[in-house]
């Protein structure tokens, strides 16, 4: 078999991979069918195929490498195959951070689609906490300053990791008066992956930050509740929708909070805020299937 009409490291989905790679290859040569592949698997279910691309089906370790073989990927393309599946299959966050870091071994991706410069951004809460801090007052070298301004502090030795990073990174930059100020009022996570592992990582932490402040806050400076609610699909969906309206709103506030007190009018007041919002199930449904003793 000639070699793929696409290019495996451009993807990091493995099931929009195949997806395009069936289709490039059906379109070069008909008998590249579906029935032809299922053969090849020794699958004998019409509806398997569909069941995989749809995510409604995983795709076995032997499975994985039966395709490599039908695609005739390289060894090194089909340890990348096999390191996307692991990924998306990754029944945890820490398999998920293995797998990811591996991902990151691969020179061949490009730069945008695995965002190795986020996942350092991400690694820590107080990157992003320093990072918003300097919209509030710039950076003018004193790392023992602005370790102090953290809540809870930072060592001054991480503040100035922190400003190294950023400045490395390029969300912050250096103005004539020597001053350091982020370059862009916000940072979005904008990686290639369905589930970036880093941001998880990254609101892990936050939720940790959360349970601290409970106890070390004062009530009148935070405002930290839970609610448990009865929701249908449609409910929750629409829930979900008001919640993302609500973060965006939240980020256009601080967007006009920033211009206003950009240069410092009195009366600024700003500090830097973390909300993590949540809504999760804590029961099955209704009509759920019980498990079998």
């Amino acid at each position: 078999m000639d070699h793929l009409p696409i290019r495996l490291f451009d993807y990091t989905d493995y099931r929009a991979f195949l997806k395009d790679a069936f289709q490039a290859l059906k379109e070069k040569d008909p008998k590249f069918s579906q029935r032809w592949i299922l053969q090849r698997l020794g699958l004998r279910s019409s509806g398997w195929m569909a069941d995989l691309l749809a995510g409604r089906r995983k795709l076995s370790r032997p499975q994985a490498g039966l395709v490599s073989q039908i695609l005739a990927l390289s060894a090194r393309e089909e340890l990348y195959f096999q390191i996307l599946v692991d990924y998306d299959q990754a029944k945890n966050l820490p398999e998920k951070n293995r797998c990811y870091e591996k991902l990151l071994t691969f020179h061949e991706i490009p730069k945008d689609l695995i965002d190795p410069d986020r996942f350092e951004y991400f690694s820590h809460w107080w990157i992003p906490a320093v990072r918003e801090y300097l919209l509030v007052e710039p950076y003018r070298g004193d790392p023992e300053r602005l370790a102090s301004r953290m809540r809870p502090a930072i060592t001054p030795e991480q503040a100035r990791t922190a400003v190294e990073i950023l400045e490395r990174l390029g969300m912050v930059k250096r103005f004539a008066s020597g001053e350091l100020r982020p370059s862009v009022e916000h940072v979005k996570k904008q990686s290639q992956f369905s589930a970036p592992v880093h941001y998880y990582r990254y609101l892990k932490a936050q939720m940790e930050l959360g349970l601290g402040a409970v106890e070390s806050i004062p009530k009148e400076e935070r405002d930290i509740s839970a609610v448990t609610v009865t929701l249908s699909e449609e409910g929750f969906s629409r829930l979900r929708e008001e919640l993302k309206e609500l973060r965006q709103r939240m980020i256009q506030l601080s967007e006009t909070e920033n211009r206003k007190f950009w240069k410092g009018v009195d009366g600024d007041s700003r500090r830097v805020f973390q909300a993590v919002l949540q809504l999760f199930p804590v029961s099955t449904t209704r009509n759920a299937k019980e498990a079998t003793p």
